[in-house]
Formats: structure tokens, sequence, C-alpha cells
């Protein structure tokens, strides 16, 4: 369970991380991309290749925080019962949880919101 989390976690940055570094590409900085910015707004930024990458990403940051909160509401009964209490991964479960519980939650922060407007426009 807590490799599942760890690797949702994973896949989750790697796509915000990939999607703003492509619009670093365009402007030559680190930014927050929007709908019409005035680096991307005309520009074709998923030509040939990237397309299946774009897709890709825009369903990992629509879907992720999904799947991140359900796996969080199972993990969190399982912390409770008392052969975890004892067992030698509960830390790695602890911390999984407690990073699929903020994918889930930054799924509702206005950057992730822009960022997944400006994937899917």
């Amino acid at each position: 369970m807590a490799r599942t989390q760890f690797v949702l976690a994973a896949v989750y940055i790697g796509a915000i991380g990939v999607a703003i570094g492509r619009a670093a590409s365009f402007s030559g900085y680190l930014y927050l991309p929007h709908q019409g910015d005035e680096h991307t707004g005309n520009a074709n930024l998923w030509p040939g290749l990237w397309a299946p990458t774009a897709l890709a990403m825009i369903v990992v940051i629509g879907v992720a925080p999904y799947i991140a909160a359900a796996a969080t509401l199972v993990a969190v009964p399982r912390l409770l019962t008392a052969t975890m209490r004892t067992s030698v991964h509960r830390r790695s479960l602890i911390l999984s949880t407690i990073l699929t519980a903020l994918v889930a939650a930054s799924s509702l922060t206005p950057p992730v919101k822009t960022l997944l407007g400006w994937l899917v426009d």
C-alpha cells in the first residue's frame, strides 16, 4: 500500500514538474502558466510526440487526487489496526498516507487548478 502511495505522489509531482518545465521552455524561466498567457498563449505547446505526454499529464493531474483521496481513506483505518501498530512498515505507511493526503489537498488549490486549466486549453 505504501509503495503505491509513494508512486502515486511521485507521478503527480512529476506531471506538475513536466508541465511547468514545458512552459518554462517557452518563457525562459519557471512560472505558473495560465490560459492565454503571453509566452504560451499562441504557441503549439504539444506538437508531435508531446501530444500523448500532454494527455497523460491531464489525466494524472486531473484523476490522481481522487485516487490519492481514496488511498488515504483506505490507509487511515489500516494504520489504526493492532497489527499495524507493531509493524515495521508503519512509518512508511504514515509517510505515504500524508503524501497522498497532500496530493488530494493540492488539487483544491488555485495554482493546480490554473495549471490543469492551462493543460486542457
